[in-house]
């Protein structure tokens, strides 16, 4: 079981490899483990093996969309996956999109450009709400 100190796991979704790094690198400096997956394919292989707390989706992704990534991860049969925080980080942003993403359970939608200090408080902000406590490990 993991104390409540441990790093916490974030996976980033973003197919264009310099902002994956961008993200990335703020992450870890900010003190959390990250996964990158350029494609939705590669996104849900590495949910369940890497068992993040929080994923930043972009929805511009190749072949399979952010949209279908995100129905997949919500309709998944753990409940750890299903309920899993998402960050939308993508170039669509609009107050229609926000609204739609809210009902899909995304905690918030944050426009490209954006501001790696904004990202970080609101990775920090999201992942201080308290948690399900059968999200320990899910493995």
């Amino acid at each position: 079981m993991e104390g409540p100190h441990s790093v916490k796991r974030i996976l980033i979704v973003e197919d264009e490899p310099h902002i994956a790094q961008l993200i990335a690198y703020n992450l870890a400096e900010a003190g959390y483990q990250t996964a990158s997956a350029f494609t939705g394919a590669e996104a849900l292989a590495l949910v369940e093996p890497f068992a993040p707390h929080l994923v930043t989706l972009d929805l511009l992704l190749p072949l399979q969309s952010g949209w279908e990534v995100l129905s997949a991860i919500r309709m998944h049969p753990r409940h750890q996956i299903a309920t899993l925080p998402v960050i939308v980080v993508s170039a669509l942003c609009s107050p229609q999109l926000q609204a739609d993403l809210r009902r899909h359970g995304v905690e918030r939608c944050l426009g490209k450009p954006f501001s790696v200090t904004e990202l970080c408080l609101l990775v920090r902000s999201v992942l201080e709400k308290p948690c399900d406590a059968s999200w320990e490990n899910p493995l």
